[in-house]
Parts: C-alpha cells; sequence; structure tokens
C-alpha cells in the first residue's frame, strides 16, 4: 500500500514516515498542497494522510479539490486544529477521519488501516496482471501504482485481454469486441 504524507513539518514527517513504513506502507512525502496536487496526479496512492495547516495553502482547500476528482481515496486529517467546529468543517469537507497532534503512532497506523478496510475495492472488481492494475468501474489503469491515461479504445481491449482465462483471446472474439466499440 503507497500513502501519500502532506505535512510541512519535517520533524514529525520523518516519524510518521519511518512509523508508516515499519508497518509494511511505502511513504512519500511532501510539504505542501502544490506537491501533493501534483503527487495526488500523478501516481495512484491507496491513503492520503494531510495536515492542514500547509504553506500555500489551507488542506481543507486541497481535500475539497481532491474530493471532487476522487470520491474514495482514505483521506485522514493530521492536524493541532481541536475545536469541534474545526473537526465538524474538516469530516463535512470529505474526511475519513480527524486525528488531532499529538497523536501515538500506533493509532495513526490503526486509523489508517481502518479506512482503507473500508474503502477497499472488492478484488472482483479489480483486474490485476502482473504490475498493471485495472478498475474496470472507473477506467483507471495503474502500472506500479502509477497512473497511467489510456484511450478509450486501448482501456477496452485491454480489459478484455485481462479478465480472458489464461490471458487467452481468440481472434475472432477480439475482432466482433472491436466492432462493436
Amino acid at each position: 500500500m503507497r500513502i501519500l504524507l502532506t505535512e510541512d513539518d519535517p520533524r514529525l514527517a520523518g516519524l510518521l514516515a519511518t512509523g508508516l513504513e515499519r508497518a509494511g506502507w511505502a511513504v512519500d512525502h511532501v510539504a505542501s498542497a502544490a506537491e501533493a496536487e501534483a503527487a495526488l496526479a500523478s501516481i495512484g496512492y491507496q491513503a492520503l494522510l494531510l495536515d492542514l495547516g500547509l504553506p500555500d495553502g489551507d488542506g481543507i482547500d486541497l481535500l475539497r479539490s481532491l474530493r471532487r476528482r476522487d470520491p474514495r481515496l482514505p483521506v485522514l486529517l493530521l492536524t493541532a486544529r481541536a475545536r469541534l467546529t474545526e473537526r465538524v468543517a474538516g469530516l463535512n469537507a470529505g474526511a475519513d477521519d480527524y486525528l488531532i497532534k499529538p497523536v501515538a503512532l500506533e493509532e495513526v497506523v490503526a486509523r489508517i488501516a481502518a479506512a482503507c478496510r473500508r474503502a477497499a475495492v472488492p478484488a472482483a472488481t479489480l483486474l490485476t496482471l502482473g504490475r498493471l492494475c485495472l478498475e474496470p468501474a472507473t477506467r483507471r489503469l495503474t502500472v506500479d501504482g502509477v497512473i497511467q491515461p489510456l484511450p478509450r479504445r486501448e482501456m477496452m481491449v485491454l480489459e478484455l485481454l485481462m479478465r480472458a482465462p489464461e490471458n487467452f483471446v481468440a481472434k475472432p472474439r477480439l475482432e466482433t469486441a472491436l466492432s462493436n466499440f
């Protein structure tokens, strides 16, 4: 599982990244909203751990923008903002969980795991083959966790091939599928 950690405090980010990696996850760290936007646009993450106080903007704005594009990505807010109104605003903006600093690393790990379980796509709806992972419902293809754009026609052919037993598709079946496109 690959997690994007968006935290502007380098010391805290280092501690979190080390702990999450020890839990068995790959972690990419960015320190700003702009860096987070770029990373989210290019890599398929399974979760986002997001600080609200970023140097170039508010994490809530980033969260709202993300939710318009990807409503299913588990997002956990990790912030010092502890007032009830702030917690409610974060959850209403689309966060799956709201953690208040300071927080135990074990709790962060457990809450990320729980959010990912709730958001998990049933295995039957994901097609995997080697380094490829195709989610037909959203027409999203990732290779080694990196989102790869693919035209609709090529996506349809890839899905047909990945669904085939032993990855074999007879020429007439492929021709029929292409002619119906």
